[in-house]
């Protein structure tokens, strides 16, 4: 690269954006196009001077243009962080209910084990029971054939065994 090269660049510079001559005056500073709304979203070109617009009726077109497409831009980010935010919150909201929903099913089986435990034990009281009632049984006819065998019947008694034991 040579000395004249450097001057080459100046003058392509010096052309605009892309290589198109005055497009660099399209958004010159003096106008401040694009200006910061308090919602958060861009505007472009809305104080422009009216002598600018009618200046050319390609760049106001392209300015137009570029409003719009800026707008659509703006709308869809909006439309793209409403749509993220609703998102959050319905993922938030499923995520309580889901808690709730297991906090209520730990609950009803903390119960049910507690219904269980309660159903066990007094399963096993009334199995103790019959047990001891099956033992006393026992023990009562075994008193009783040993009164009955230690008694001297009378033929009557030995009638009224005989129809009790047939019976």
């Amino acid at each position: 690269m040579g000395l004249g090269d450097y001057s080459h660049c100046r003058q392509r510079m010096s052309r605009g954006l892309y290589g198109v001559s005055g497009r660099a005056a399209l958004w010159s500073p003096v106008f401040h196009p694009v200006h910061r709304m308090p919602c958060g979203t861009w505007r472009i070109g809305i104080e422009v001077p009216e002598h600018v617009r009618a200046s050319s009726p390609v760049l106001e077109h392209l300015r137009r243009q570029l409003e719009r497409a800026f707008q659509r831009a703006a709308a869809r980010g909006r439309a793209r962080r409403a749509r993220e935010a609703v998102a959050a919150v319905a993922a938030a909201a499923a995520a309580a209910r889901e808690e709730r929903s297991r906090t209520r099913m730990e609950c009803a089986l903390a119960r049910l084990r507690a219904e269980l435990l309660e159903l066990r034990f007094q399963n096993h009281q009334l199995a103790r029971t019959l047990l001891d009632l099956n033992m006393k049984m026992q023990q009562l006819k075994k008193r009783q054939d040993q009164e009955l065998a230690s008694k001297p019947q009378s033929p009557q008694d030995k009638e009224m065994n005989s129809e009790c034991g047939s019976a």
